[in-house]
C-alpha cells in the first residue's frame, strides 16, 4: 500500500470517527441545493470552480464539525479536473466531498462547466462553538479564482450556514448582476444519524476502487 494512499485512508477513517461523533450526537441538517447555472454557460473567463468551505469559529481547528456533499449533477455541463483541497479537505465530484474543520480554514474547489443547473445535496454537522461560531459556505471562482461577487454581506456566498445552533439558518444569495439566482434549498427530512458516516465510508470505498483500477493500468 502506497503512503499516499495510506494518508487518504487514514484521513477518511478520521472522518468517518468525526461522522459518527456528530451523528450520535444528532447535530445535523441535511438539504439538497439546486442552482440556476444557465446564465454561465457563455462566460468568456471558463473555467469556473464550485467552491466549499467550513471554517472554524474558535480558530484552533478543533474538528467538531463535518459537511459532506455528494450527487453532484451539472445539467449538461460536466466536472473538470484536478479538485484542489486545504485544510481538512478531501474528494472530488464523482465520490464526494467532505471538509472537517480540523484547521481553522478548510476549502475544497475544482473547475466545471456550467448546465442549464447545478444540483448537489449538503449533510452539515452542527455543534456549536461559542461564541463565534462555525461557518459553512457554498460559492463560485471564476478562472482567476476569484469569488463571483454576490449580494451577500461581504462573503460573496451564493450559500451560507453560521453553525450557531443544531438546527442553524441557511441563508442563499445572488450574484451582484442579477445573472445567477439565488439558489433554492430543499431540507432532506429526518436526516439518518449514519448519514455522515456512511458518506465518509463511500469516499473510502471510491479511494480504494481507484487505486486497485490504476495498479491495473
Amino acid at each position: 500500500m502506497s503512503s499516499s494512499f495510506r494518508s487518504l485512508s487514514r484521513s477518511l477513517l478520521t472522518l468517518a470517527a468525526f461522522a459518527a461523533g456528530a451523528a450520535w450526537s444528532q447535530a445535523q441538517i441535511a438539504f439538497n441545493v439546486n442552482v440556476d447555472t444557465s446564465a454561465l454557460t457563455a462566460a468568456p473567463d471558463a473555467p469556473l470552480y464550485l467552491d466549499f468551505q467550513l471554517n472554524d469559529g474558535t480558530g484552533a481547528g478543533n474538528a467538531n464539525n463535518t459537511a459532506v456533499i455528494t450527487g453532484f449533477s451539472f445539467g449538461g455541463g460536466s466536472a473538470l479536473a484536478p479538485a484542489s483541497t486545504f485544510g481538512g479537505a478531501l474528494g472530488d465530484f464523482g465520490s464526494g466531498v467532505s471538509l472537517v474543520d480540523s484547521s481553522a480554514f478548510n476549502e475544497f474547489f475544482q473547475p466545471f462547466l456550467p448546465g442549464t443547473s447545478l444540483s448537489f445535496t449538503v449533510t452539515l454537522s452542527t455543534n456549536v462553538d461559542d461564541p463565534t461560531p462555525d461557518f459553512f459556505g457554498f460559492t463560485i471562482l471564476d478562472s482567476m479564482l476569484a469569488n463571483l461577487p454576490t449580494l451577500s454581506n461581504g462573503t460573496d456566498m451564493f450559500l451560507e450556514v453560521n453553525i450557531d445552533r443544531a438546527n442553524p439558518d441557511v441563508f442563499t444569495y445572488a450574484s451582484v448582476d442579477g445573472a445567477v439566482s439565488a439558489p433554492t434549498f430543499v431540507p432532506v427530512p429526518e436526516p439518518s444519524t449514519y448519514g455522515l458516516c456512511a458518506a465518509a465510508g463511500l469516499l473510502l470505498v471510491a479511494a480504494w476502487r481507484r487505486r486497485g483500477l490504476n495498479k491495473r493500468a
